[in-house]
């Protein structure tokens, strides 16, 4: 061996630091720390954290994607936890002063074999002697919401608050009997006092119903189809706090939409009774927010209880024949039908599902009134004065200058994997493709038509009971 030589025996001294092994070290170090910060984070941040909420919807959302929707055979599966509604659930109706006519008809829309037997008109006014809503030999009274709310020890201090004044103004009008100025008012700004209704009409249902299995909230201008509500109800354990509803917002406040109907467990309403912070908290807001349903997130997140997006798509906010059918939900039932605002709407609704037996499916919406679906008729299902396709919002494509129907059909046809339905004004020959499609109605001008091979392919694949 040459003088000065490195030499060392094997097993002997220490061994020389890969160069590659350093950076993977650190790599390791920074991931796990990285990994600590995070759970630590996720331990002491309240609920409500902007971060948490983050990355928890950005969590189910990947979950959905990979995994797609659970199974709904549930539907028609024996019941898990059996509910009797009568018993087991108290409804808790929403209106006002100036929508009140509304709720006699909603009454008479409820088919002689409903269910619902405890039900609580909440508002913001109280009815008097002679004011009450009949309903199968009761007498239901009117409970004002918002006085209730505004003689909180919370909003003591808050009389002169310009939302506080204008429920005066109204409560003012209503005590002497001018009942056109209390219609311009309520007219006016009862949206407003609308939001001072919820946490406080939840807290009034739990104190007359502190037994109940499900407390179901909604507006005056929804209809509940009862045979689908009850099998969901017979799906899911009470005793967990769940928080069900139509999903709308984004990830700081996702909220059940108070129109399309709000569900909690007996184990939420629990929970949210026993915490006045939280209840607090949503009072305060209530002077301010908007939306009175969002308000009822707030609450819930602070007690880490979350809107269960799993059964959103049952809940809708809209009217039958209006109602978007999309390719994710054409098999599964539908709970509820939202903004029916005058009488002959909502007494039709009444006549078409007060009397249906089983659960409703979306596809089902054309055979309740007396429609075949379009899909069954022809290949082509183009329609004369027709329109399938609806309002238009972000997700439905317009095309310009297009010169036929038929050229509209073919448009559809090119994007087939997201056309559900299509729709030709002959005016201003636009085509307009959505991801959905409705049962429609007369709407001169136009030719629609749906995607009949996807909606074909879409009821042949829903789940066979």
């Amino acid at each position: 061996m040459t003088s000065g030589a490195q030499w060392r025996r094997v097993g002997h001294g220490p061994r020389p630091q890969s160069w590659r092994s350093r950076p993977r070290l650190r790599l390791r170090t920074v991931a796990c720390l990285a990994l600590a910060v995070f759970l630590f984070l996720w331990l002491v941040l309240p609920y409500d954290n902007t971060v948490r909420l983050a990355v928890r919807f950005n969590v189910q959302r990947l979950r959905a994607a990979w995994f797609g929707r659970p199974s709904e055979r549930w539907v028609y599966a024996p019941p898990e936890f059996p509910v009797d509604v009568g018993e087991d659930v108290v409804v808790i109706l929403k209106t006002g002063y100036g929508t009140r006519e509304r709720v006699p008809v909603w009454f008479e829309s409820l088919s002689e074999g409903s269910e619902f037997r405890d039900i609580l008109v909440i508002a913001d006014y109280a009815s008097q002697s002679g004011g009450h809503f009949p309903y199968r030999g009761q007498l239901l009274p009117v409970h004002d919401m918002v006085r209730r709310s505004l003689e909180l020890p919370v909003l003591s201090g808050h009389t002169s608050h310009p939302r506080a004044l204008k429920y005066g103004q109204l409560a003012e009008a209503v005590a002497g009997g001018d009942d056109a100025l209390a219609l311009k008012l309520s007219r006016s700004f009862g949206w407003e006092l609308d939001a001072l209704k919820d946490i406080s009409c939840l807290e009034f249902a739990y104190e007359k119903f502190p037994n109940k299995k499900w407390y179901f909230m909604l507006d005056d201008d929804t209809f509940v189809v009862q045979p689908s509500l009850k099998p969901l109800l017979e799906h899911l354990d009470s005793d967990e706090p769940y928080y069900l509803g139509n999903a709308v917002g984004d990830f700081r406040a996702r909220f059940a939409h108070g129109g399309s109907g709000v569900i909690l467990s007996h184990a939420a309403m629990r929970s949210l009774v026993g915490s006045p912070k939280a209840r607090a908290s949503a009072h305060l807001d209530a002077l301010d927010d908007i939306w009175g349903d969002r308000l009822i997130t707030k609450a819930l997140l602070q007690l880490g209880i979350h809107l269960d997006e799993t059964y959103s798509h049952l809940f809708n906010g809209e009217p039958p024949l209006l109602s978007k059918i999309r390719a994710d939900r054409i098999c599964s039932p539908v709970v509820s039908f939202h903004s029916i605002r005058t009488d002959s709407a909502m007494r039709a609704v009444g006549e078409h599902f007060g009397n249906v037996s089983s659960p409703v499916l979306w596809l089902d919406l054309w055979e309740i009134y007396g429609l075949t679906p379009p899909w069954r008729q022809t290949d082509t299902a183009l329609r004369d004065n027709w329109d399938h396709v609806g309002d238009l919002d972000e997700s439905t494509l317009t095309i310009g200058n297009v010169a036929t129907a038929e050229d509209c059909f073919n448009n559809c046809d090119r994007h087939a994997r997201t056309c559900l339905a299509w729709t030709w004004e002959s005016a201003t020959r636009n085509c307009h493709i959505s991801p959905w499609m409705i049962v429609g109605g007369n709407a001169s001008g136009k030719v629609s038509g749906v995607n009949v091979p996807r909606a074909r392919y879409l009821e042949t694949n829903c789940i066979l009971y």
